[in-house]
C-alpha cells in the first residue's frame, strides 16, 4: 500500500489502512482522519490502476514490459491489489448519512441561518475563528456531495438522499466551486427550484457581490461549473461505467435546453422541451448508443 496510508498505531488496529491528517475539499476542517472523500477516491484510483495494469498485461504485452521495467510495476501491483481490498471507507450511520470525516458529526450544532442567508460570503468568520470552526458542524462546501457527484453509482439513492439533506443544511458555500456541485445534486434529487436558485448564484459570482466580484481576478473555475449545472444538472449527463446517460430535468422558468458534446468523436446536439428530448448525432460517421431517462437508443 502506497506510504500515505497507515495502520493505526494505537492498540485499535482493525487490519485496515487509514489516511490520516487530510484536509478534504471542505477547507473549513483541516488535519481530520479517514475523510470520506480521500478514502474513496484513494480506492478508485488504485482499481484503476489495477484494471488498466491487467488490461494492458493481456493486450499489449510488449508495451506493458516497456513499462514494467521502466516503473516496476510487478512490484507495485500487489500493493494496489493490497490497498485497494483494505483501506477503510467510512459506512453511513442508521440514519443513511455517511460521515465526512472521524469527527464532524460529533461536532457542535450551531444555528447556521444568519449565515446561509447573507449576501457575501465568510460571514461566519467575523464571529469564530478557524480553530473553532472546525468544532462546529459547518461546511464551506461538503465533502460527500463531490464524492457523491464523482461516484454517483457507488452509493445507494438513500444515502445519497439522506446525506443531501444533512450536509446542504450545513453548507455556506463560502467556496466558489461549491455552488455549482450543490446544483447538480439537487437537480439529481429533484429539488429543481434549489437548483436553480443555486445555479443563478453560481451564474452572477463574477457579476454581483456574493464572492467580491472579479476585484482580485475572475473565478475561472465556476464558469466551469456553470456549465455543469446546465449541462450535467439540468441537462441529466453522465458518463457511468463507460456509458453515456442523459436524464433532462428543465427547471420551471425554462422551457429549452440545448447544448452539445463530443462522446467518441461524434458531436452530439442535445436538446430538452418541456414536450421530449432529441440527440442528434451532428458527426454521423458512426452511431452512439446512449440510455436517454433509462432506454436505451442509438443517435
Amino acid at each position: 500500500m502506497p506510504s500515505r496510508a497507515e495502520v493505526p498505531l494505537d492498540g485499535s488496529e482493525d487490519g485496515l489502512y487509514h489516511i490520516n491528517d487530510v484536509v478534504g475539499p471542505d477547507e473549513y476542517h483541516e488535519h481530520v482522519n479517514d475523510n470520506a472523500f480521500t478514502n474513496y477516491m484513494a480506492r478508485w484510483n488504485l482499481n484503476k490502476a489495477i484494471e488498466y495494469h491487467d488490461e494492458l498485461k493481456a493486450e499489449r504485452p510488449e508495451l506493458f514490459q516497456r513499462l514494467n521495467e521502466k516503473l516496476n510495476l510487478a512490484e507495485a501491483y500487489p500493493q494496489w491489489v493490497d490497498g485497494a481490498a483494505n483501506i477503510y471507507l467510512p459506512q453511513p450511520t442508521e440514519e443513511n448519512i455517511l460521515p465526512m470525516d472521524d469527527r464532524f458529526m460529533q461536532g457542535k450544532e450551531i444555528d447556521l441561518t444568519k449565515y446561509k442567508e447573507q449576501d457575501f460570503v465568510a460571514g461566519i468568520m467575523k464571529d469564530y475563528n478557524l480553530e473553532q470552526i472546525q468544532g462546529i458542524q459547518v461546511c464551506k462546501q461538503a465533502d460527500c456531495l463531490v464524492l457523491f457527484y464523482l461516484l454517483e453509482d457507488e452509493f445507494p439513492p438513500e444515502v445519497k438522499r439522506a446525506s443531501w439533506a444533512y450536509y446542504e443544511a450545513r453548507t455556506l458555500h463560502d467556496s466558489s466551486l461549491s455552488l455549482s456541485t450543490h446544483s447538480v445534486q439537487a437537480a439529481d434529487m429533484g429539488e429543481l427550484e434549489m437548483a436553480y436558485d443555486l445555479f443563478r448564484k453560481a451564474a452572477t459570482i463574477d457579476l454581483g457581490p456574493y464572492m467580491g466580484t472579479s476585484d482580485a481576478g475572475i473565478h475561472a473555475a465556476s464558469f466551469g461549473g456553470v456549465w455543469q449545472c446546465a449541462v450535467y444538472g439540468f441537462g441529466g449527463v453522465r458518463m457511468l461505467n463507460g456509458k453515456l446517460r442523459i436524464e433532462p430535468k428543465l427547471p420551471k422558468g425554462w422551457d429549452k435546453l440545448q447544448f452539445t458534446l463530443m462522446w467518441q468523436g461524434q458531436k452530439l446536439q442535445v436538446t430538452v422541451t418541456k414536450e421530449n428530448v432529441v440527440v442528434e448525432n451532428l458527426t454521423g460517421t458512426k452511431p452512439v448508443t446512449l440510455t436517454l431517462n433509462g432506454t436505451e437508443i442509438q443517435a
